[in-house]
């Protein structure tokens, strides 16, 4: 991780996910899904939703919605999500501090995430979170292209999905314990570092 180092000559850029990675967003997720339960009729399993975030919320609501009534399902999610669902919303630990120390030291901070960028951008506004830059709509290895025409020199996310990402891209993938990956699932996906919280990820970067 040398180009992460805060003593190289550039300042860094580093990519962080958004879902349990900067901004726990379980509830504001459960509450989304109830109210389309009760509004379209649907019958989600909140619980087994919530508990495997990271990837589209399209595709998996597809588990329990008939493709016929996806698209209302997924508009009535976004609305409330966006809508009352934002005062669900909490950072997650030390990912105010990072995103300003990091701006502070001269480095830009990139937030790639599967979520749309009207959601993604709701969320951080509501969460005081503030990013140089946001991309959305990407899963996985998709990410690797926005990571690598930002100059990103390293990815930090909760999810096993995010590793493959970060490998594609050629830089070092950084698992945080904030999701529902344990260190072990994340060091499998390719994660070279896995943290508890982005807190101890400050304390290594000393930014």
């Amino acid at each position: 991780m040398a180009n992460v180092n805060p003593r190289s000559p550039r300042p860094p850029v580093i990519g962080f996910d958004l879902d349990l990675t900067l901004i726990d967003t379980r509830e504001a997720t459960a509450h989304a899904l109830r109210t389309v339960n009760k509004e379209l009729g649907e019958r989600i399993d909140v619980d087994a939703f919530v508990s495997r975030l990271g990837p589209p919320i399209r595709g998996e609501l597809r588990q329990w919605v008939p493709e016929a009534r996806l698209d209302a399902a997924v508009a009535a999610f976004r609305a409330t999500f966006t809508g009352t669902g934002l005062r669900y919303l909490r950072p997650c630990p030390g990912a105010t501090d990072i995103l300003h120390t990091l701006s502070r030291a001269g480095g830009r901070s990139i937030v790639i995430t599967s979520r749309r960028p009207f959601v993604a951008r709701a969320a951080l506004e509501a969460t005081g979170l503030r990013a140089a830059m946001l991309v959305g709509g990407l899963t996985g290895i998709e990410k690797a292209p926005a990571m690598i025409g930002n100059g990103v020199a390293a990815y930090v996310g909760d999810h096993a999905l995010d590793m493959p990402g970060a490998a594609a891209a050629g830089i070092p993938g950084i698992g945080v314990l904030t999701g529902a990956h344990d260190e072990a699932e994340l060091r499998t996906a390719g994660a070279c570092l896995v943290v508890s919280t982005l807190t101890d990820l400050l304390g290594i970067l000393r930014l």
